[in-house]
């Protein structure tokens, strides 16, 4: 679970800010906090939903994390730059290192991780263990101007085959533009695999253009999964009865280019796939997809949704891609939805543009399923949004409100409800659309557009 983050020097952040799922004194909505039951243990907060004007900073907030992942997840190679964006709009900013740090909770365990990088290389990397009245150090990384890079490490159960003169190799090792968690990984140095795993496993970005993974494999093989998603959509009032997986010929689909076609053809014979594995290989503008099976022998398939006809006892059959736009998004988001109320399972949800395409009401139900489902699920969902109809203290907490604006400085600024102190009874919603809260759009007034003209 995600317990804080904080950037600094990264797109619209110049200064430090922090992000925490952390609860406030709020009171209502405690079944809104997931505790684990132990007396000291941290409680964290479900949900977040971040507010703020178009170009305030709320993707950006996304973009910090999402950078962050995927340096940690998939690394850099040889001496590839390192893609890390500073504040643009103070010149102090240009020369000084990109600050990220995550805490999070993983088994049962508080970890705070972080870095600083520039376009050349990672400053420096630390990793804690967060206890109740101490920190335990895992490690410090620093790395020189000249590219050197040194590790101190704290006071940790090595192994036999992997004792501290092994990952000091690893250090001397790690190149100054990778972090040292991810060659760790790459060595196969397994001591500190519980946090990699984290970010790779448990940390999922959805942004806008974002197409969910696994769900054509959920469909071939799981049914469960099928009737529950299909469960879902039908509470969102769009008409469809059924989904389903149709063949179709690859061949002949005229809406694929023919070298295209080749190509897809040409990637799957060079496939080398494992005993009992299996490959998907998408095209996502069409919403289709090609099974490749362990016999290497590809299977088209295209999601179909099935709808009543009035005066006739069977259905009509529509293409995803004939359905709505709003509908399509709802197919993106619903395997995320599914994930986050199955009890067994521990992510972070992030959606940026929630409301993207989507009604205000159906923006609404999707948060009010989630926090209303009496389970004990340890997942967490924090969005971004416009949607000022989610802005009601009857489902959400004063402390899951955030808000993001820029100052005249062109610098994003991030603050929670919780420091308005808002009355419960108080139209929040009406409220923030009076500016009452900042982060809206400073727009003219009628008198003054027809003063222009």
């Amino acid at each position: 679970m995600l317990i804080r983050f904080t950037v600094e020097n990264f797109l619209s952040f110049k200064d430090e800010v922090e992000f925490s799922m952390v609860p406030g004194r709020t009171r209502r909505h405690k079944n809104h906090i997931i505790a684990s039951g132990k007396r000291r243990d941290i409680r964290l907060l479900k949900t977040a939903v971040i507010y703020g004007a178009n170009a305030s900073g709320k993707s950006n907030l996304i973009k910090a994390m999402s950078f962050a992942r995927d340096l940690i997840v998939r690394g850099t190679s040889g001496k590839q730059r390192i893609g890390v964006i500073p504040f643009r709009f103070d010149a102090k900013k240009e020369d000084i290192p990109s600050r990220f740090q995550f805490d999070i909770k993983c088994n049962d365990k508080t970890f705070s991780y972080g870095f600083e990088v520039d376009k050349q290389r990672v400053h420096s990397e630390w990793l804690y263990e967060i206890r109740s009245s101490s920190e335990k150090m895992y490690f410090e990384r620093e790395t020189n101007s000249e590219g050197k890079t040194s590790v101190t490490f704290g006071n940790l159960a090595f192994t036999e085959e992997q004792g501290e003169q092994f990952f000091q190799f690893v250090a001397a090792g790690t190149r100054a533009n990778q972090l040292f968690l991810k060659e760790c990984t790459e060595r196969n140095a397994l001591i500190f695999e519980e946090v990699n795993r984290w970010f790779d496993e448990k940390l999922v970005l959805i942004f806008p253009d974002t197409k969910p993974a696994g769900v054509e494999i959920a469909f071939l093989n799981d049914d469960e999964f099928q009737n529950e998603f299909v469960k879902i959509l039908k509470l969102f009032d769009l008409g469809i009865e059924n989904i389903l997986l149709e063949d179709f010929d690859f061949d002949s689909e005229t809406r694929i280019p023919a070298e295209v076609r080749e190509r897809i053809k040409e990637d799957i014979q060079e496939m080398s796939l494992p005993d009992g594995g299996h490959a998907i290989v998408q095209i996502p503008a069409l919403n289709i997809f090609i099974f490749v099976g362990e016999n290497q022998e590809p299977i088209s398939k295209r999601f179909m949704t099935m709808h009543k006809v009035e005066g006739k006892d069977d259905h009509a059959l529509l293409e995803l891609t004939e359905e709505s736009e709003g509908t399509q998004r709802l197919f993106e988001i619903v395997p995320a939805l599914l994930d986050l109320m199955n009890e067994k399972h521990e992510r972070v949800f992030i959606i940026d543009e929630l409301d993207r395409r989507l009604h205000a009401l159906l923006s609404y139900k999707i948060l009010e399923l989630f926090l209303t489902r009496k389970t004990k699920q340890k997942s967490q969902l924090i969005v971004t949004t416009h949607e000022a109809g989610i802005l009601d203290l009857e489902l959400l907490r004063r402390d899951e409100i955030w808000f993001i604006e820029k100052n005249i400085a062109g610098q994003s600024v991030m603050y929670s409800l919780e420091e308005f102190h808002p009355r419960y009874d108080k139209d929040i919603r009406k409220s923030y659309l009076q500016g009452r809260f900042g982060a809206i759009p400073l727009l003219p007034s009628r008198r003054s557009l027809e003063l222009r003209q």
